[in-house]
């Protein structure tokens, strides 16, 4: 018995001992910025930091933890990587996928007609030559380059102008352009991030090759799930807040992917967005939208956050930001597997006591014809207008 329980050990060990043999023990920064892809990357701003030697040893950004062992790529397909930089944790990612970034590699050769041994850098900087360095020319010319980037789903022009020229104020290398229309095909946000400079955002502190870095925000509303509830409260009312920070002004920002690990608290208690990639930008200033409020009432999917791209372009407003946290994210059938009570599950009885209206609120704000199929369409906004009222006197009254 004793020898049959050993057969896998010694199997698992040696896989183990295998893959380190083949792949090594630690990796450095140097090993992952993939900078020979420039400049078809993400820029340099921040490359004698990462991989440079001109900084002191104390300046340079290190990889902790398990981010500095190699046979970890194996299970981290998203590519993110954790650091320390003069003392303050910091978040490396790549993007995207590795079998992502060959995609768009190979989309890049394809259009330039360099399918034969084919250099991205090189196939990216004629492509470019080719279009007079015109980076909205080769948006409208070559759609299929930014099939997957959501700045792009609606088609507004002057969208992916606001995000250049903002971009250019961070990147005014002789290569920006090829930087620019990389981030916009692979991930926008780090577009994002430099355009609307929100406090719902993470600080983006620079670029080195396929590599960018942000502040370390903290734990993501997933592990924040067994807080107090007065905590997870304020969680709520910020996500509200966002809501309503992203659904107004001129360029209108729709989050499409409210996973609660796609948000994160910081030390001082701030949410904030931690991936933004999926999200659509709406010119609302265009001529042609339809003016009347377009109601996202979940296209018959009670369980995921459906919407339809048409209809968040073609609409000068929306309340899909407001069902997206009320839904996906407040409600006791939320869209999260690791919290499908919702965010705000277990409320202490004082509170059921003296804050009746607090949950019929969530579930107004949250409403799916699906789940209550007699109910006449909710007032999403005005409950969750009432909703944040309501938990902000929660709040003031808990603390005094």
């Amino acid at each position: 018995m004793i020898k049959r329980r050993w057969q896998p050990c010694k199997l698992f060990l040696g896989i183990v001992i295998t893959l380190i043999f083949f792949y090594g023990w630690y990796q450095k920064v140097d090993d992952i910025v993939d900078l020979e892809t420039c400049p078809a990357c993400y820029g340099q701003t921040l490359c004698s930091t990462l991989v440079g030697h001109q900084e002191p040893l104390s300046e340079r950004l290190q990889l902790t933890s398990f981010s500095k062992w190699k046979i970890l790529n194996l299970v981290n397909v998203k590519n993110v990587y954790y650091g320390e930089m003069r003392d303050m944790p910091v978040v490396l990612k790549k993007l995207a996928h590795s079998s992502e970034l060959r995609e768009f590699d190979e989309r890049v050769c394809k259009v330039a007609e360099q399918t034969e041994n084919c250099s991205i850098s090189q196939a990216l900087k004629l492509l470019l030559a080719r279009e007079g360095q015109d980076v909205l020319q080769v948006v409208n010319k070559y759609p299929d380059l930014f099939e997957s980037s959501d700045a792009v789903k609606c088609n507004h022009s002057r969208t992916v102008e606001v995000l250049y020229e903002n971009f250019m104020k961070t990147d005014r290398g002789p290569y920006h352009q090829h930087h620019f229309l990389t981030m916009l095909a692979v991930n926008i946000e780090p577009l994002v991030i430099s355009t609307y400079h929100s406090s719902f955002f993470p600080r983006l502190i620079g670029t080195c090759g396929r590599v960018i870095v942000e502040d370390y925000v903290g734990p993501t509303l997933t592990q924040q799930a067994d807080e107090p509830w007065i905590v997870r409260a304020d969680y709520s009312r910020q996500l509200l807040e966002m809501a309503q920070q992203f659904s107004s002004g001129t360029f209108v920002l729709y989050l499409t992917d409210v996973s609660l690990d796609n948000f994160a608290v910081s030390d001082d208690g701030s949410v904030k967005v931690i991936d933004a990639e999926n999200i659509v930008i709406v010119d609302t200033s265009l001529k042609g939208l339809d003016v009347t409020e377009h109601v996202n009432d979940g296209f018959g999917c009670a369980d995921c956050l459906s919407f339809s791209y048409d209809d968040l372009c073609g609409h000068a407003s929306s309340d899909h930001n407001f069902y997206a946290v009320c839904k996906g994210m407040l409600s006791s059938s939320a869209f999260s597997e690791d919290l499908p009570q919702g965010l705000l599950h277990s409320a202490p009885d004082w509170v059921l006591r003296k804050y009746p209206k607090l949950f019929p609120l969530i579930e107004e704000c949250g409403y799916h014809p699906l789940i209550k199929p007699n109910k006449p369409s909710a007032n999403r906004k005005g409950a969750a207008k009432d909703l944040h009222t309501l938990l902000v006197t929660v709040l003031e009254q808990y603390n005094t």
